[in-house]
């Protein structure tokens, strides 16, 4: 939307009176019955006023219409009259204000006036009117194309950076519930075993706590910087820690491991074929689905399966004992966030219980 400078309207409605009264002063020096142009001169104000008043709309393009006939009476059919430019002026108002087809009966209808006012005063002088009147239209017709096309082109990119913008910032929420739920996970499953060893092996209780230690510290330093980039007005989301890979998958398995988690993964592959986006996707799948077997199927065993190909194609199941009691919903947020990273590679993954056991299964293309 174009924002007219308030001085615009005040500024272009003296000018239209300053130029409406050396009209008049025309007309009287050189003799001529003063009634038609002052008539003229009176009615072609209103009609602007009216056209300001009434905005873009059908009033003010039929008070548009008159507005030649008015400056016809204004000028009293002289070649060398000053009112012969308000028309000029006017027609580029028509063609920057008005709707296209309006504007051009409008134009139109100024030749047609001009084109009159030639047969009544034939003068040489009169074709450079109406040059001057259709090249003043459609070259406002011209620039006001180019305006509405910028500002349509301006509006998309604002819309895609902003969707740009969510799409990252939903990311980034992603990868604080799984950063948040993974560190929880291997974090209770750490004082679990501290309770269990505290009376028989302070040692292991020991090793335990600092593991959990360990693991909150490095979840806080992630969660800092996740949230300093949402909190930031125009920061850049790139700028968080590189995300994690497939190679990175054996710590991953190892935390669960020391956290006594009950579990057993294989590898078909080399964990290096995945390029790192699939390789990303992977790898929060796995995390993602062992917090969820950690929470609701505590002490069961769970079972990764991995296969790549050498192009790098990925095949991944992860399964674990359905619970006794079925677990609480809480929103599947992190089921959400795992499909749609799985869709955004163009892969595909299913969750859900098969036989007595819960298998999300994925395939994630080379």
């Amino acid at each position: 939307m174009v924002v007219t400078p308030r001085w615009l309207l005040p500024a272009g409605l003296g000018l239209l009176m300053l130029l409406v009264g050396l009209s008049w002063v025309q007309t009287i020096m050189r003799g001529c019955d003063c009634a038609w142009p002052f008539a003229g001169g009176g009615i072609l104000v209103v009609l602007c006023l009216v056209i300001v008043r009434a905005g873009p709309g059908r009033p003010a393009e039929v008070a548009a219409l008159l507005a030649p006939v008015a400056i016809a009476a204004l000028t009293d059919l002289a070649v060398n009259s000053v009112g012969w430019f308000i028309l000029v002026l006017y027609i580029a108002f028509v063609a920057l204000t008005l709707r296209l087809w309006p504007g051009i009966v409008i134009w139109l209808a100024s030749l047609s006036v001009v084109v009159a006012a030639a047969f009544t005063s034939p003068d040489p002088g009169w074709p450079n009117w109406l040059a001057a009147v259709t090249l003043v239209f459609w070259s406002g017709w011209a620039a006001r194309y180019r305006i509405e096309v910028g500002e349509r082109l301006h509006r998309a990119e604002s819309a895609a950076t902003a969707a740009a913008a969510l799409a990252e910032r939903q990311r980034l929420a992603a990868d604080l519930h799984d950063i948040v739920a993974h560190t929880l996970a291997v974090t209770v499953l750490h004082l679990g075993g501290v309770r269990l060893a505290l009376e028989h092996d302070p040692k292991e209780a020991a090793a335990g706590i600092a593991e959990a230690e360990r693991l909150a510290r490095q979840s806080m330093a992630e969660l800092r910087k996740v949230v300093s980039v949402l909190a930031e007005e125009g920061s850049d989301p790139a700028v968080v820690a590189p995300q994690p890979t497939a190679p990175r998958l054996p710590e991953l398995f190892e935390e669960y491991r020391t956290a006594g988690l009950e579990f057993d993964a294989s590898v078909d592959g080399e964990l290096s074929a995945v390029g790192p986006t699939s390789g990303m996707v992977l790898y929060r799948l796995v995390q993602e689905a062992l917090a969820n077997a950690s929470r609701h199927a505590p002490r069961c065993p769970v079972e990764v399966r991995v296969r790549i190909s050498e192009e790098g194609a990925v095949r991944a199941t992860v399964s674990n004992p359905l619970p006794d009691r079925p677990p609480r919903h809480n929103g599947g947020m992190g089921l959400r966030a795992m499909a749609d990273r799985v869709r955004m590679v163009g892969g595909h993954v299913t969750a859900g219980p098969e036989d007595d056991r819960w298998v999300v299964r994925t395939e994630l293309p080379a």
